[in-house]
């Protein structure tokens, strides 16, 4: 179980009271406080890594109840649904939660992890930005329980986590589309610098080895980079045959972009999208797509954090679940054998 520096601790590090940090800490003025003691109250906060309280239960020795969730994106429904099921564990344990959209900005991940611990959050479930190895490390070091979902901590070993099978979402769409005699496809992605993310590309790029070609196009993470990618496409390989949108943002834009060009998905162009957001089955949709099992996610998340914080984490307990994915077919994908 976590513990945190309290002002105790620091005060003992450098040989004052406890009132005495306070009082430094809080920056007020009126009482005199010599600058050597000022410096060794500070270097004691950096060396224990103190982190001031801002959850009134905690500093009266109660129990907070409080579940902290940082996510990426939440117009992304896989993130909205991981949320959503996540709180439905949480609820019937008392659990309350701090939910937080980073915009997949480092800066912003760093700021809102720092309050999570002001607010002695009991738990954490993070989706991490490019430096979320950097960002969590104080997490880590002071034991919070966290888990990590969707994306890796990179060079780090020890955590847990609930992952999803990147390289098996590109793999199974891309069967799909050879079942059914696709020999030239587009992948349509995100530019992104989260490695394991790119794998969806990899997955696709390894089942047609041999069998087929592969356009990729990497576009930012939108509506209109979802179109952009697909415009290039149709312009410049107009052998392809069908679409993988490796993302629900660009797949929406994407599929705009192919009735717009004339196109009837099923019959002139197919269309797979990894994901599963609500209109690829809404009014006469019926895209073939990959469910990420998103909700399945946000419960196995709540349940592992659980376990890491009341320490009933049982002896076969694994750090690292990797979550299947199933393909959901629909009328999106020509038969052109």
């Amino acid at each position: 179980m976590a513990r945190y520096t309290t002002l105790k601790d620091v005060a003992e590090r450098a040989g004052t009271t406890a009132s005495t940090v306070s009082y430094v800490l809080s920056s007020k003025s009126g009482r005199y406080i010599s600058q050597a003691t000022r410096e060794k109250v500070m270097k004691a906060v950096d060396e224990l890594d103190y982190i001031k309280s801002n959850s009134a239960a905690s500093l009266k020795g109660k129990e907070v109840k409080l579940i902290g969730i940082l996510v990426p994106q939440f117009e992304n429904q896989f993130f909205t649904r991981i949320i959503v099921s996540a709180e439905k564990v949480f609820m019937k344990r008392g659990y309350d939660l701090v939910i937080c959209d980073t915009l997949d900005n480092p800066g912003r991940e760093k700021d809102f992890l720092r309050r999570m611990l002001e607010q002695r959050v009991d738990g954490l479930i993070v989706t991490p930005t490019v430096e979320g190895t950097e960002n969590t490390a104080l997490i880590r070091k002071l034991g919070i329980p966290m888990v990590v979902v969707d994306r890796p901590l990179p060079g780090v070993d020890d955590y847990c986590r609930i992952a999803t099978d990147n390289y098996g979402f590109g793999k199974l769409a891309a069967g799909e589309l050879q079942r059914l005699g696709h020999k030239n496809v587009a992948y349509i992605g995100w530019n992104t610098k989260v490695s394991d993310l790119l794998l969806r590309a990899e997955g696709v790029r390894d089942a047609y080895e041999g069998r087929g070609n592969v356009v990729v196009e990497a576009t930012g993470f939108s509506d209109e980079g979802g179109c952009e990618g697909t415009l290039h496409v149709l312009k410049d390989h107009p052998e392809v045959t069908a679409f993988i949108y490796g993302f629900n943002m660009q797949a929406k834009g994407g599929i705009r972009c192919l009735t717009d060009a004339g196109k009837v998905i099923g019959k002139d162009t197919s269309v797979i999208v990894i994901g599963s957001p609500e209109w690829v089955n809404a009014g006469s949709n019926d895209f073939t797509h990959v469910d990420m099992g998103d909700s399945e996610v946000g419960s196995k998340a709540a349940e592992m954090l659980l376990s890491l914080i009341s320490g009933s984490c049982s002896p076969d307990f694994k750090k690292q679940i990797v979550q299947e994915c199933s393909l959901v077919k629909g009328t999106s994908v020509a038969d052109i054998k």
